[in-house]
């Protein structure tokens, strides 16, 4: 977006929600994969991916979630594609729905 200059317009904000409300003593990092891309380093450092996605955006979620398997960290999802299709999600280790 270089009429703005900025990668992106806005940030996710289920995401934003969520991290909101953590407990603050939490280390929090947000990677915006429409922006950059997610490292194994970044998988390691946590202790929970939070993970919210679109049905358009399954690919990419699903190697995201096998990368964090094989690193061995737990996934929290959330958004409109683990809500409306939880079943094919049962690896994940938890999955939210925001109401």
């Amino acid at each position: 977006m270089k009429f703005v200059s900025k990668k992106a317009s806005n940030p996710p904000p289920g995401l934003m929600t969520v991290a909101s409300m953590l407990p603050r003593d939490w280390n929090r990092k947000l990677v915006d994969l429409n922006v950059e891309k997610l490292s194994d380093k970044q998988i390691m450092w946590a202790d929970y991916l939070f993970i919210s996605a679109m049905s358009v955006q399954s690919a990419s979620v699903s190697q995201i979630i096998q990368r964090s398997i094989a690193l061995k960290t737990k996934i929290v999802a959330g958004g409109p594609l683990f809500t409306g299709d939880p079943d094919s999600y049962m690896h994940v280790d938890r999955i939210l729905v925001l109401m």
